[in-house]
C-alpha cells in the first residue's frame, strides 16, 4: 500500500511539473516594458506628436501592466539603441523616480540619423523556482520600444527594421509586420501605432527565427486582455478595440509573450509598447461632421445678422415714412 501511495504522489507531481510551465509560458505574472515619462495617463494625438518631435525620457517598469509594482535598477548593464542604418549601440542610462531612465535623443544618446530606432531592454531573474520541482530556472526579461526620429537635417537610415535580430543581446522579441500601406510604401513612422478597429499582424522571434505556437498576451491600458498564438511563421493577428470614453486619444497596448527553452529550462519573457490611435473613418467623420457644423453655425449666425440689419432698415423706412406723412399734413 505505501508502494503504490508513493507511485501515485510521483505520478501527481509529474502532471503539476508542465503545469507551473505552461502557466507561466500562458500568462507570465509580471512583465518588463518601457513607457513614455508624462504626467498624462492618457495622451491623444497632438500630445502623441510632440512627444516624438522633442527629446523623450522612457521608464523602465516591472509589474502586471499597466500597474507598475516594482522598480528596476540596471544602470550600466543590458539596455540598446539600435539605429536606421542598423547598428547597435549601449545605451547611457540614469535614475528618475527610483527606476531606470533613457532619455532619447540627447547629448550622451544621439540621433543623428533619420527614421526608426529601438530600444532595447535585458534582465535576469536567477533562480526562481517556476515549475515547482526544487530547481531554480533562470528567467530572461526583455523589452522593446519603437522610436521614429526626424530632423531637418538628418539623413535617412537605409537599414531600418522592427527587429534587433541579434539573439546574444535580445533572444525574443515581437515586432509588427504590416509595416506598408496600400501603395506599398514602407511607413517607419507608424511602426509603433496601430490603428483601432484594423486588424495587425506581428511575429514573434526566438533566436532569429519564427517561434510557432508561442501565447502571447495582449493588455490596454483600460484593463482589457486578449491572448493570441502564432503560427507556424510565429505570426498572430489582433484587432485593437475603439476606446469608448474619448475615441480621439491615442491609448498604451502591452504585447507580451512567454517561452520556456526545453533544452537549458530557463525561461524568456518579451514585450513591446504600441500605441492605439482612433480608426481613420471614424475620426475622420468626426471631424466633417465638427466642419458641417461649425459651417451651420456660422451661416446661422450670419443669417440672425442679416435679419436683424434687414428689420432695423425696414423699421428705419418706416418710421421715415410716417414722418413725412405727418410733414406732409402740417404742410
Amino acid at each position: 500500500m505505501a508502494i503504490k501511495n508513493k507511485i501515485w504522489i510521483i505520478f501527481l507531481l509529474a502532471m503539476c511539473l508542465p503545469a507551473g510551465s505552461a502557466a507561466f509560458a500562458a500568462e507570465p505574472a509580471e512583465t518588463l516594458w518601457w513607457e513614455l515619462k508624462s504626467p498624462v495617463p492618457h495622451m491623444n494625438k497632438r500630445q502623441m506628436a510632440v512627444s516624438m518631435k522633442k527629446p523623450i525620457t522612457l521608464l523602465l517598469c516591472r509589474g502586471r501592466f499597466p500597474h507598475k509594482e516594482k522598480k528596476v535598477c540596471i544602470i550600466g548593464k543590458e539596455v540598446w539603441i539600435r539605429s536606421p542604418d542598423g547598428i547597435t549601440s549601449k545605451a547611457n542610462l540614469s535614475l528618475e523616480e527610483g527606476t531606470t531612465a533613457l532619455s532619447f535623443p540627447s547629448r550622451l544618446n544621439p540621433a543623428d540619423i533619420n527614421g526608426l530606432y529601438l530600444i532595447g531592454a535585458h534582465m535576469v531573474v536567477k533562480s526562481m523556482d517556476i515549475d515547482s520541482d526544487g530547481r531554480g530556472e533562470d528567467i530572461h526579461y526583455y523589452s522593446k520600444y519603437l522610436i521614429y526620429h526626424q530632423h531637418e537635417d538628418g539623413i535617412q537610415g537605409g537599414g531600418q527594421d522592427v527587429f534587433f535580430d541579434d539573439p546574444d543581446k535580445i533572444a525574443l522579441e515581437i515586432g509588427p509586420v504590416d509595416t506598408e500601406d496600400e501603395k506599398g510604401e514602407t511607413l517607419w513612422r507608424e511602426a509603433a501605432f496601430q490603428e483601432a478597429l484594423k486588424k495587425h499582424r506581428l511575429k514573434v522571434l526566438y533566436k532569429g527565427k519564427p517561434l510557432a505556437d508561442a501565447d502571447v498576451a495582449v493588455f490596454t491600458e483600460d484593463g482589457w486582455e486578449k491572448r493570441a498564438k502564432t503560427d507556424t511563421n510565429g505570426i498572430f493577428t489582433f484587432m485593437p478595440l475603439q476606446g469608448m470614453q474619448d475615441d480621439e486619444r491615442v491609448e498604451r497596448c502591452l504585447y507580451a509573450v512567454s517561452f520556456q527553452n526545453p533544452l537549458t529550462g530557463q525561461y524568456h519573457c518579451s514585450s513591446l509598447m504600441t500605441y492605439i490611435k482612433p480608426h481613420h473613418l471614424l475620426y475622420d467623420s468626426k471631424a466633417k461632421g465638427f466642419n458641417l457644423w461649425a459651417v451651420l453655425g456660422v451661416s446661422l449666425f450670419l443669417l440672425y445678422v442679416v435679419t436683424l440689419v434687414y428689420r432695423k432698415k425696414r423699421r428705419t423706412d418706416k418710421d421715415l415714412a410716417e414722418f413725412e406723412r405727418h410733414k406732409i399734413k402740417e404742410d
